[in-house]
């Protein structure tokens, strides 16, 4: 066979035996819900890089260009997602926006609890820090995959029912390593735990406020609480400012830990946060 031709031949087969279809999603932890459901049928896209807060990012004119190749976008409610969708929208009007809190049962802020919101809707965005949680969000992404690429559905259906058995698994998990806890309150520099909080029973007190490093009064307040929680560990995240935090953990005497709740790696990111809260205990 001629050279030229062989070369042709392997060009056509690497772009042949790449995906069609595309969609985007806002956070990595979806970008996982995604390929566990969809695997190598589609090309996913992420507008949230690695380290960058979802409540604060603004997608660049040239992520955008590349996003509006995707057909649908599965999106949480962040701030930056109405501006960029209508950008979007301008370059492919047909792109199906798909909100994932769609049938959950969403935590709204309390602002007397030190763990408020920082959304303007006072909505808790963080969905996917529940197992329990998670399985509705995925079932969402399973129907709207089957409706665009119906091709696949038994693919998509067989998939989804995986992920769904996984994720039950993990909930049982967490909560056996969970079980032995006693003091059930956790100190956080952002209030990102909700769901996880709501699942398994905990408590989460936020030492930043609104979204800012706390005032002299609001850190005396969280000393106080915290001394009587007995808390001994203080949890930050890369995304967000731990000045405040490190504050506290010094006068507590407590460890600073390191999570990262927008980690791709879902399952291991979520046992992580569980046995970092059991430590110790």
């Amino acid at each position: 066979m001629p050279l030229l031709v062989i070369l042709a031949f392997c060009v056509f087969t690497a772009h042949a035996a790449e995906p069609s279809h595309h969609v985007l999603v806002s956070v990595s932890p979806h970008k996982f819900f995604v390929e566990k459901i969809a695997g190598d049928t589609i090309t996913i896209g992420l507008m949230v890089p690695a380290g960058a807060s979802a409540h604060t990012y603004e997608p660049t004119p040239k992520q955008t260009m590349t996003a509006s190749k995707a057909d649908i976008w599965f999106c949480i409610g962040e701030s930056f997602e109405a501006r960029a969708a209508k950008a979007l929208k301008h370059y492919r009007p047909e792109m199906d926006l798909v909100d994932l809190r769609q049938n959950m049962d969403m935590i709204s802020g309390d602002p007397h609890s030190g763990c408020c919101c920082c959304h303007a809707n006072s909505q808790d965005l963080h969905i996917w820090l529940s197992a329990r949680q998670a399985k509705i969000q995925a079932t969402t992404i399973a129907n709207t995959l089957i409706k665009h690429y119906p091709e696949h559905t038994h693919k998509y259906q067989k998939s989804l029912e995986n992920f769904l058995e996984e994720l039950t698994a993990l909930d049982v998990e967490i909560t056996q390593i969970l079980q032995p806890l006693t003091d059930r309150m956790i100190l956080v520099s952002h209030p990102a735990y909700a769901y996880f909080c709501r699942d398994y029973q905990l408590t989460q007190w936020s030492i930043e406020f609104e979204g800012k490093d706390p005032t002299p009064f609001q850190l005396n307040n969280t000393l106080i609480k915290a001394r009587n929680a007995h808390i001994d560990k203080v949890f930050i995240q890369a995304q967000y400012s731990s000045k405040g935090a490190k504050l506290v953990a010094k006068e507590l005497g407590a460890k600073v830990i390191m999570l990262d709740p927008y980690a791709e790696s879902y399952i291991n990111s979520m046992q992580e946060i569980a046995r970092q809260i059991a430590s110790g205990s």
